[in-house]
């Protein structure tokens, strides 16, 4: 509960002292506007700080982007948690453009926001371009089918990202069906999660298709989680025949 307060008097130690502190997460912090302005502001002379996690504050999306437009400029955090910052897909567009130029960026949480299709899709060109971002956590956004297609189309290109969060959305049947045919030909994924998004069997069937070639060294998926979905025995049994057949995933969790 360090609020703004204790957010500005960290952001002077970052803009003056903190030669050497590479990490910062102060989440759940009660962090509002003007202590978001505080760590934008230190962050223009601030020289060594990599990884910086916000999420769970009282930011605005507006403040939450001012970190963002400095970072752009700074190019250095290889990490940015931004959970419940309330961007939407106004917000998700500004900082696809921000994933889509940057070389260090690795780790991105945009969880618990409100990006939906529209931003959805705007982070999916980013990843169909970005050649250096490897976990992305986009859980509980409102993404709907539309959204899990372009991120999909964009999997089939990018050969870098190693986990995708896609936990509590909407992707439905359909959005599955465009996560497997992106495993049919994405060589470097290694972590899906698609719990609670309204998967049917249709749409596990089709990522037990995907599944079954999904085998062959360099291919890497080892873990999916479908828990709380809507799958019922007929893609249940896809799952589990996929299972057995494939020589690469270890972890099949919640069904």
């Amino acid at each position: 509960m360090i609020g703004d307060e204790g957010a500005a008097a960290l952001g002077g130690a970052l803009a003056t002292g903190a030669a050497v502190l590479t990490e910062l997460k102060i989440t759940h912090n009660e962090i509002g506007i003007e202590g978001a302005k505080a760590l934008a502001s230190a962050l223009r002379f601030n020289k060594v700080l990599t990884s910086l996690d916000v999420g769970w504050n009282s930011l605005t999306e507006e403040a939450a982007l001012g970190i963002v437009r400095v970072e752009r400029q700074r190019n250095k955090l290889t990490s940015l948690g931004l959970a419940s910052c309330f961007i939407g897909p106004i917000g998700a567009a500004e900082i696809a453009e921000y994933v889509s130029g940057s070389g260090v960026l690795t780790d991105l949480r945009l969880n618990n926001n409100n990006i939906r299709d529209e931003g959805a899709k705007a982070i999916g060109k980013a990843l169909a371009v970005n050649g250096v971002l490897k976990n992305l956590d986009l859980g509980e956004n409102e993404i709907g089918d539309e959204g899990a297609k372009s991120i999909g189309g964009a999997l089939a290109f990018n050969g870098v990202l190693t986990n995708l969060l896609l936990w509590n959305n909407n992707i439905g049947d359909e959005g599955a069906k465009a996560l497997a045919a992106a495993l049919d030909v994405n060589r470097v994924l290694t972590i899906l999660v698609l719990w609670a998004n309204s998967i049917g069997d249709e749409g596990a069937k089709a990522l037990a298709s995907a599944l079954r070639v999904n085998t062959w060294p360099p291919r890497q998926l080892t873990e999916l989680d479908l828990g709380g979905n809507e799958i019922g025995d007929e893609g249940l049994y896809a799952l589990a025949s996929a299972f057995e057949v494939s020589g690469v995933l270890t972890d099949l969790w919640h069904l």
